[in-house]
């Protein structure tokens, strides 16, 4: 139940479970009821409306030819790296541990120049598969009275978000990216969902850009350091 020290009334953070990891790979992988918005040779996306909510949930699947899945998996995770690649973040860290696969962070982004900018307060899960080449990493924003709202943003949500990559046989990785998020404000939701359909495809050259760069820029920052690995 919502209440003044939780009006969106978010979930306390929990250990995903295997079933909630194998709920995030069905909605990545299952079309049916979605509508396909972009079908092209390097990127589809689909949408599709979630029940009791004006925000579309939006997903997006490319194959990475030349990019290892094991690769794309320690970019999505290396903190210090995402410094350097994502140019949206303003601010990235962990809060709180809560087990060796599951933690709780803030995350803070750039608007466009005439928005506020916005934070989130996320739990973040993940699992590795190595030996079937597949792997998981997503997050939905949650109540932590530890990290307050802060001035200068506005507290979005992320209702799911998340990546699954999948090893392909045929050399590479295919990544599907999932997100339904929030962004609050006084943004319509139709202008939201319209302009995230948009962008979601733009994903795809940054991460595959990223991840072409991070053998070599690995190589020189602590190399043998992946926590995030089983």
């Amino acid at each position: 139940m919502a209440s003044k020290e939780n009006p969106d009334n978010l979930p306390l953070p929990r250990i995903a479970t295997d079933a909630d990891f194998e709920h995030f790979k069905d909605q990545c992988t299952k079309h049916e009821h979605w509508e396909l918005c972009t079908d092209k040779e390097y990127v589809k996306v689909w949408a599709i409306k979630v029940e009791k909510s004006d925000i579309n949930m939006i997903k997006m699947r490319a194959p990475l030819k030349n990019i290892e899945a094991l690769t794309l998996y320690d970019v999505m995770h290396d903190p210090q790296y995402r410094r350097e690649w994502d140019e949206n973040m303003i601010e990235g860290y962990e809060m709180e541990e809560l087990d060796p696969n599951n933690d709780v962070g803030y995350y803070s982004i750039k608007m466009p120049a005439t928005l506020t900018n916005r934070d989130f307060v996320n739990q973040r899960s993940w699992r590795a598969k190595e030996a079937e080449g597949e792997y998981i990493i997503k997050n939905h924003s949650v109540y932590f009275p530890k990290c307050p709202e802060k001035k200068g943003f506005i507290r979005a949500r992320s209702l799911l978000t998340g990546y699954y990559i999948q090893r392909d046989p045929a050399g590479g990785c295919v990544l599907t990216y999932l997100t339904q998020a929030d962004i609050k404000g006084h943004i319509p939701s139709m202008i939201s969902n319209a302009v995230t359909k948009k962008l979601v495809p733009s994903i795809v050259k940054k991460l595959e850009k990223a991840a072409s760069e991070y053998p070599a820029w690995k190589a020189k920052h602590n190399p043998e350091a992946h926590p995030w690995r089983p």
